[in-house]
């Protein structure tokens, strides 16, 4: 009897292992199931939002008697704001920003898509510079303040970005004594199609801070933004960025 309870006894410890195993293994498995989805949700500084501005203007204008004509380009400057946040107790700080493993879909082959690099401290672009053109990555470091022309952000959070131009999308012509307005509405009297100039963008965003940590979340834009042909000029700003999701890495 004594050694009939006693392995009834070993077996009832072994179920309660195998319990507690099982469970802490669901338990693990919720905690990275929830960690895949949700992202990390303690890091010291945030992504507070992405802003985008689409247009299009004109460049390369060139006489032909009694008319001129202007090649068209369309472009997207991208703003993104970083801050501190209040809520993570340690000290720490920006070591850099990157913008890395560009990836673009076109809807249509036509036109040429190029990236760059600010040119002035109001992050704004030199399309005729060489020079700015980001061939790989864009890498801002972290300083006393935020220097866009420099790549430079502010170590405690600031606003950086870049620009996304479509070339050889088409041309303007025009008699002399036409005003014309330099924004999208050219692109309707040009007859180019929104379609022609649709494009997905994809990347990763990776904030390095001085303490080590390393966070990356892939961005996916569709651009332009809003309806240019109409509106000229549209903008967007997303604050909510659900869909924008960091990990450590």
């Amino acid at each position: 009897m004594r050694q009939d309870s006693f392995f009834k006894k070993r077996i009832i410890h072994i179920y309660v292992i195998i319990f507690i195993v099982v469970l802490i293994l669901l338990i693990a498995g919720i905690l990275m199931f929830k960690y895949h989805i949700e992202g990390e949700k303690k890091m010291p500084f945030n992504l507070k939002s992405i802003s985008v501005m689409s247009t299009a203007q004109t460049e390369d204008i060139k006489n032909d008697g009694d008319t001129w004509k202007a090649s068209l380009i369309q472009k997207n400057d991208i703003y993104f704001a970083f801050e501190k946040n209040n809520n993570y107790k340690k000290q720490d700080t920006i070591k850099t920003i990157k913008f890395c493993n560009f990836i673009i879909n076109k809807k249509t082959e036509s036109g040429t898509v190029i990236i760059y690099r600010p040119s002035t401290n109001e992050l704004t672009y030199d399309y005729q510079n060489e020079e700015c053109i980001i061939t790989d990555s864009l890498e801002y470091t972290g300083a006393l303040s935020t220097a866009p022309e420099v790549l430079q952000i502010s170590n405690q959070g600031g606003i950086v970005g870049f620009s996304i131009l479509q070339k050889d999308i088409g041309d303007y012509t025009y008699n002399k004594e036409e005003k014309i307005v330099s924004d999208g509405k050219l692109l309707e009297k040009a007859g180019i199609d929104i379609e022609n100039v649709e494009l997905e963008v994809a990347f990763d965003l990776i904030i390095e801070t001085t303490s080590g940590y390393n966070f990356k979340a892939n961005v996916k834009l569709n651009l332009p933004t809003g309806n240019i042909l109409q509106e000229g000029v549209s903008t967007k700003e997303d604050s909510e960025l659900t869909n924008v999701i960091f990990k450590r890495f």
